[in-house]
């Protein structure tokens, strides 16, 4: 299998959507991430409408509940709930949501535990969330010995229900980066690739996907043939385009907001500098007139002073 083809860019809220609707491809796409197979999968979608002007566009977030069977064979079912977001600024969207879903009942009527399931969040971001570089970035939390610093080896219900690891996707960062199977599947969020002037189609060769996966990009190709996807990636571009131009106002006002904060500031501190040199130079001439022997009555006929001044400039 060889030669260049084009996919609908994932990247898209819409197009991401398509991709993961499919239950086989959802599978490949999770373990492709995790590292470890998914053998089953309940799929819940929750969406949002989003309006802009008379446009209104859907985005949906998703999680799933998941069979995962481990590297040394045992299987383990955990909740992964998988967002996407071009915009670093929605992590607000992430934290919100994460929320939510400790709050809710994760379980199925296949599930007959009492316990609630442990959250791992994946998180696909179009802009990067630090400098370093690093596409793929995977949290583990462990437990230690508040004592001794021992690391604690027990998996128990309580611990992982209240914390969480997480995988984060930085795909700028994926540009180049073909070291590993996994880096090679998230090739498909590879924006480099794009190959037209909207950035909906990516372009790269088929040959360097890796092997047993083929089905998330043909997936994707098929996203290409539906033309209302195509005008669904306009809008998101529009509403992207509106929620950027915003960003960009709010970040306005907040720099003009910060100078005319410094500007008051600069005001205040002159008049400061200004009311103590006059301060000083009233003290002075008190001091030389009270040196010629003048009593704080005579100096206040002299300058146009209070009394009551006088007398604390002196005593100063």
């Amino acid at each position: 299998m060889s030669g260049s083809i084009q996919i609908a860019n994932p990247l898209y809220d819409v197009v991401f959507r398509y991709m993961m609707d499919d239950q086989r491809v959802a599978r490949l796409v999770l373990t492709a991430i995790l590292g470890e197979q998914v053998l089953d999968l309940d799929f819940y979608s929750t969406e949002q409408s989003l309006k802009l002007g008379e446009a209104q566009i859907t985005v949906t977030r998703m999680d799933f509940r998941a069979r995962i069977q481990q590297e040394d064979g045992t299987e383990k079912m955990v909740l992964i709930e998988l967002q996407k977001a071009k915009l670093y600024q929605q992590i607000g969207r992430f934290r919100r949501y994460l929320g939510q879903q400790y709050q809710r009942n994760p379980h199925t009527e296949k599930d007959d535990s009492s316990s609630p399931l442990p959250i791992l969040p994946i998180y696909i971001l179009g802009e990067p969330y630090s400098q370093n570089g690093i596409p793929v970035v995977r949290v583990s939390r462990n437990s230690y010995d508040a004592s001794t610093g021992e690391k604690i080896d027990e998996k128990h219900p309580f611990i992982e229900a209240l914390t969480h690891d997480a995988i984060v996707i930085q795909t700028r960062y994926l540009t180049g980066k073909r070291r590993t199977d996994l880096e090679r599947f998230l090739s498909i969020f590879d924006q480099s690739n794009i190959s037209d002037t909207k950035g909906h189609i990516l372009k790269f060769n088929e040959a360097d996907y890796p092997e047993g996966y083929q089905p998330v990009i043909r997936r994707l190709q098929q996203a290409l043939a539906d033309p209302d996807l195509e005008e669904k990636m306009e809008l998101e571009d529009e509403v992207l385009q509106e929620f950027q131009k915003k960003e960009e106002e709010i970040a306005h006002m907040r720099a003009l907001s910060a100078r005319q904060q410094q500007q008051i500031a600069d005001e205040r501190k002159q008049k400061e500098e200004e009311r103590k040199q006059k301060e000083d130079a009233q003290k002075q001439l008190v001091q030389l007139l009270a040196n010629q022997g003048n009593s704080a009555e005579s100096i206040a006929e002299i300058t146009g002073l209070s009394e009551e001044l006088i007398k604390r400039l002196m005593e100063n």
